[in-house]
């Protein structure tokens, strides 16, 4: 995330939802060259900060991509399915999630709310109403009054 908003501030997030414009015909306009400078210019800047913000190993793994966005959907295949499994076995761990009997309401909100920070952190968008009707369901019949 932190590195889409540089790449936005920068102006060179384009390069990660446009296609590299076209080599122009030798007596092409000149908007034409500078749109495939601009653009060239943009990606290899772009390929700097996504490369800075990697480990090595990463680095040494993406040197052959071409573009921002090759290296970056190559990291969605590497990483992606890991967040949405993360992400699945959070909200599947809330919906079975139910306070024992005898057990204190913090130890147990603690619990929920664990699951809850991990499902949003891996990308879960949860609702504040949505969010209190699932907790309520995992409270003991104690509760069934609220």
């Amino acid at each position: 995330m932190n590195l889409l908003i540089v790449l936005n501030f920068e102006k060179h997030s384009s390069v990660l939802t446009q296609h590299r414009p076209p080599t122009p015909v030798i007596n092409a306009p000149d908007r034409d060259f500078v749109a495939l400078e601009r653009w060239d210019n943009s990606n290899l800047s772009a390929m700097c900060y996504i490369r800075a913000s990697m480990s090595n190993v990463l680095q040494k793994q993406h040197e052959e991509h071409q573009t921002a966005r090759q290296i970056m959907d190559n990291l969605e295949e590497m990483f992606g399915k890991k967040t949405i499994q993360a992400k699945t076995n959070a909200i599947k761990g809330l919906m079975n999630c139910r306070q024992k009997v005898g057990t204190p309401i913090k130890e147990h909100m603690m619990t929920v709310m664990a699951y809850l920070s991990e499902a949003q952190a891996n990308g879960a968008e949860i609702d504040a109403a949505t969010q209190s009707v699932m907790v309520f369901q995992t409270l003991s019949k104690d509760f069934d009054l609220f």
